[in-house]
């Protein structure tokens, strides 16, 4: 069974050349408590990384602090306009 979503799976093998060092990265995502979907951080911290560890790391930190930030920064834009919702699938966004 996996850890994370399908389409996360999928996009992190899609993304990333080491899915295993992508997937450590990530893992402490899956601790952290909250009434906040769990895949949504992740899907947050994912989408913000383009594909860099070392941005994936960073977000990840961010996530861990305080998630609601990570949140903001993936699915709004500059003038307080949502453009994604990451409580639904990467495959299920709106197309902006």
């Amino acid at each position: 069974m996996n850890k994370y979503a399908d389409d996360i799976e999928k996009w992190i093998k899609d993304k990333y050349s080491d899915v295993e060092r992508a997937k450590k990265i990530i893992e402490p995502l899956l601790s952290i408590e909250t009434e906040v979907s769990i895949s949504r951080i992740v899907r947050s911290a994912l989408y913000l990384s383009e594909s860099d560890y070392d941005s994936l790391a960073s977000y990840t930190e961010k996530a861990i602090d305080d998630h609601r930030n990570v949140l903001w920064w993936a699915e709004y834009d500059n003038r307080n306009v949502q453009k994604r919702d990451f409580n639904f699938s990467f495959s299920k966004q709106k197309q902006s």
